[in-house]
């Protein structure tokens, strides 16, 4: 789901590359990577199944798209094509609000190709999206092999929708650019569609609004003050998580910031365990895989990591990293 910044002005759009396993999505998104300027790139971030790879990265375009003054920055996903990893392909596809469906032109990948389609038409039925409604393009792709299906015989076999197809070549770039600005462009129009123009000019004035307010009440004067004031009202779901985020306020306001990382920290872990039962496996590092299927920048992993290091060893913890952990844990927790 598209998010916005009023800060930098900027609105971050979810695309994600979905089809069988080895189609070509990886190599889609590393090829328009490597196409960014270089002194422009991302860091671009990959995990590693067995298997395959789910790669994301987010760029601002050189020719940005705009909603009023805001410009769309592009968040892409790649998900793992193996049927094996669907819990893993669902929560990636969660919030998204457009797709790149990547077919294989091997005559030998027609039935995965099907399968494929079916899932992202199921995957996204369980997420409450309609299917049709989805902004979609199709990539055909590998089409310098020789024996590659014919155009028209892959478009009425997947093309059932009617969207934009383009015929691909992954490894070149033949092709990428131009799916790319499509579905980016077909994002844009259906969030003016569904109102984000006037959506934007609604919170821009309930923010001014909320920014009077602050104004007028009085700063607080310490940091156990402050944390006071944030923490009142139900800031995390019902059940051991509450206790959990009570415990953490607690030792926040107590300025025991030692504590409170630990607190996080086992919160994370809960809810770590209860997203690998759900997923059906546990990755060799569950808590980076959740952190990032969540969001959550590397940079701010480490810090977390740092502070739960020195929490253990009776290290003193700042005030800045514990914050940062609570942050953290704010955005996974919802």
């Amino acid at each position: 789901m598209s998010s916005i910044n009023f800060h930098t002005k900027e609105i971050a759009v979810k695309i994600v590359y979905y089809g069988p396993g080895l189609c070509g999505k990886t190599t889609s998104l590393q090829t328009v990577y490597r196409s960014l300027p270089e002194a422009d790139r991302p860091n671009l971030v990959s995990l590693a199944t067995e298997v395959d790879r789910t790669i994301f990265f987010d760029f601002l375009p050189v020719t940005a798209y705009r909603i009023r003054d805001f410009k769309v920055r592009l968040q892409l996903y790649t998900v793992p094509g193996q049927v094996f990893y669907n819990a893993t392909r669902k929560l990636v596809l969660n919030g998204v609000d457009g797709v790149v469906f990547v077919a294989d032109s091997q005559p030998e990948m027609h039935d995965s190709n099907l399968e494929s389609l079916q899932n992202l038409a199921e995957n996204l039925a369980e997420l409450g999206l309609e299917s049709d409604r989805v902004p979609l393009v199709m990539q055909f792709n590998k089409r310098d092999l020789a024996r590659a299906m014919p155009l028209e015989e892959m478009d009425r076999a997947y093309n059932q929708r009617h969207v934009p197809v383009f015929a691909t070549v992954a490894t070149d770039g033949t092709g990428l650019w131009d799916a790319l600005k499509t579905v980016s462009q077909m994002v844009v129009n259906d969030l003016i569609r569904k109102g984000m123009g006037q959506q934007i000019k609604q919170q821009e004035q309930a923010h001014a609004e909320r920014k009077d307010d602050a104004e007028a009440r009085r700063a607080p004067t310490t940091v156990a003050e402050a944390v006071s004031q944030a923490m009142r009202g139900g800031l995390w779901p019902a059940g051991d998580v509450a206790r959990l985020g009570d415990a953490i306020v607690a030792a926040l306001e107590a300025g025991q910031y030692d504590a409170a990382v630990l607190a996080i920290q086992d919160m994370l872990n809960a809810e770590v365990q209860r997203w690998a039962v759900e997923q059906g496996h546990a990755p060799g590092d569950a808590l980076a895989t959740f952190l990032y299927l969540r969001g959550v920048p590397a940079a701010r992993y480490r810090g977390l990591l740092q502070a739960v290091v020195a929490a253990r060893a009776g290290r003193p913890v700042s005030q800045a990293a514990a914050m940062s952990a609570f942050v953290t844990a704010l955005e996974v927790m919802w």
